[in-house]
């Protein structure tokens, strides 16, 4: 019976000091600073494999909803097929990797979970300004919505808040181009940190409308 209890108390004591362990790490992370956010959706918008480049030059400046959206972090549920993500949403096991597949296959490692999971919960808004953006149009979604309203065609982009690696050097963001016709698309674009200027280094066109 002495045996038993000891049994307990220790996994008692050992539950308690894992979950001290990982509320001690979540205190030390930090959301990411606005330079760095600002630096990833400015390699963004003007990476030259990705679409929104061929705009750049015309006369009339396209528009960038100033609100980047919230990219919600999701698992896999036991048991169950891995649903599709949601454009504002990824699986996390997609970037860190699953147990039986080499880690090299996927961008992040596995000990980016818990500061990517931290980032997720806690950076929940995120506001461009026209001042750090002289490629496009930063415009509010209010303004957005007037133009879909009063303006036959339409277009405009928004990105997510990235989501940034534990040693500050990937970063990984999805951005969808909406317009008033058949003609929007939603991309997964991944970046690398290279002599301290971010680097687009692949993306995927995750739908087409």
């Amino acid at each position: 019976m002495k045996s038993i209890f000891c049994l307990l108390s220790f996994l008692i004591l050992a539950f308690f000091f894992a979950n001290c362990q990982k509320e001690r790490q979540n205190v030390d992370f930090k959301v990411p600073r606005n330079e760095e956010v600002n630096a990833i959706i400015k390699a963004l918008i003007n990476c030259d494999s990705l679409p929104i480049s061929r705009y750049l030059e015309e006369e009339r400046k396209i528009s960038f909803c100033e609100d980047l959206e919230k990219l919600k972090i999701e698992h896999i549920e036991k048991g169950k097929i891995p649903k599709r993500a949601e454009e504002n949403s990824e699986l996390i096991e997609f970037l860190i990797g699953f147990p039986d597949i080499p880690q090299e296959k996927f961008f992040f490692s596995k000990s980016d979970s818990l500061y990517i999971e931290f980032q997720s919960k806690n950076f929940n808004a995120f506001k461009l300004l026209q001042n750090d953006f002289n490629e496009v149009a930063v415009r509010s979604a209010k303004n957005i919505r007037n133009d879909s309203k009063k303006i036959k065609y339409f277009s405009y982009y928004q990105a997510t808040i990235p989501i940034i690696s534990a040693d500050g050097k990937k970063a990984y963001v999805k951005y969808t181009f909406n317009c008033s016709g058949l003609c929007g698309s939603g991309y997964q674009v991944f970046l690398e940190k290279m002599k301290g200027k971010w680097i687009v280094v692949k993306y995927h066109q995750e739908w087409v409308s």
